[in-house]
């Protein structure tokens, strides 16, 4: 009974029915302003009948499955609802930019906007695919052992940074205990087999662009921090491995340089806390190194992002990354 009833009013939030009259025609007009491999930015301006709308992204197709899943015990009664409830909601025009997005992967941004009385006006789906990342070439990863820290009341953990070349796709990424890595369980074929292995149910198995990654680790332990990467045309390169020892409990923090910091500014890059001399360098999402300084005598380095296109990057600062977007 209570799914007929839904297809036949499906009552809103507002306890009014779909079929309610609209007043005037409200819609939102949208211009897709700039699609990068990891960032969407559109610009929504409503019209005069507009009082409002929502915004939501989704990938694609998947709108309707989360709609059927988390609509019945979130009280959400229409697409509508959920677009409203997860959503961003505005009345004026208004530009935003979705970041952190999967590369060559289509997307899907709902538009519910209503009337003066709260009513419902029809969806409004606009399909974007982000652009693709890599090129055709071998893909090769580099990886940096960072800043080991912690303690044993709350735990301990390794930073690691995967940085992938131009050719890069994405990656996939881990670190093993050497003893267990040289056991007869895994050893390179196997480790190289277990990466190679989609894992749709882990959101952090496919890496895009530069990863900083925060394991957790025990202090006074042989580790080895491996990477795999595939190209734009999904051919796997070679696997990169680097072999490192973590201090001991009452040696933490003997990796990071100093106490080193990021400031991210407008048209520029501040490091600090640096070796003299040591070089900052910041990195595009594909790898390519676009910038960079050496650190003065006091360990300043500024490096000027004036030039650089507008996208996501990640500054490299000794044993510590940062990510910003230009």
């Amino acid at each position: 009974m209570m799914k007929r009833f839904l297809l036949t009013c499906m009552v809103l939030a507002t306890g009014l029915c779909l079929n309610a009259q609209l007043v005037g025609n409200p819609s939102v007009d949208y211009t897709v302003d700039e699609v990068g491999t990891d960032f969407i930015t559109i610009t929504f301006t409503p019209n005069a009948d507009a009082a409002g709308y929502s915004i939501c992204l989704f990938e694609a197709g998947t709108a309707e499955q989360q709609f059927a899943m988390f609509g019945p015990w979130m009280g959400f009664q229409t697409m509508g609802d959920m677009v409203r409830g997860w959503g961003i909601t505005k009345t004026e025009s208004y530009q935003h930019t979705w970041t952190n997005q999967n590369p060559g992967t289509d997307y899907e941004i709902y538009v519910q906007c209503w009337d003066i009385n709260n009513v419902d006006a029809e969806m409004i789906i606009i399909p974007v695919t982000t652009q693709q990342m890599g090129g055709q070439g071998v893909a090769e990863m580099t990886i940096e052992i960072g800043e080991f820290g912690g303690d044993a009341e709350n735990g301990f953990y390794q930073w690691v940074t995967y940085i992938p070349n131009e050719n890069v796709s994405l990656h996939r990424d881990i670190i093993i205990e050497l003893e267990a890595y040289e056991s007869e369980e895994w050893g390179e074929e196997n480790l190289i087999n277990y990466l190679k292995q989609d894992n749709p149910w882990d959101p952090y198995w496919d890496q895009y662009g530069i990863d900083q990654a925060q394991w957790s680790a025990k202090p006074n332990t042989w580790y080895m921090a491996f990477s795999i990467a595939k190209n734009a045309n999904d051919e796997w390169g070679p696997l990169a491995g680097v072999e490192f020892k973590t201090p001991g409990s009452t040696g933490v923090n003997e990796f990071a340089a100093g106490k080193a910091q990021i400031t991210i500014g407008a048209d520029a890059v501040t490091a600090t806390g640096n070796k003299a001399g040591s070089e900052v360098k910041i990195y595009d999402m594909n790898g390519r190194m676009v910038a960079s300084a050496c650190a003065d005598a006091n360990g300043n380095a500024i490096i000027s992002t004036s030039s650089l296109n507008r996208g996501v990057y990640v500054v490299v600062n000794g044993k510590s990354a940062q990510k910003f977007m230009k």
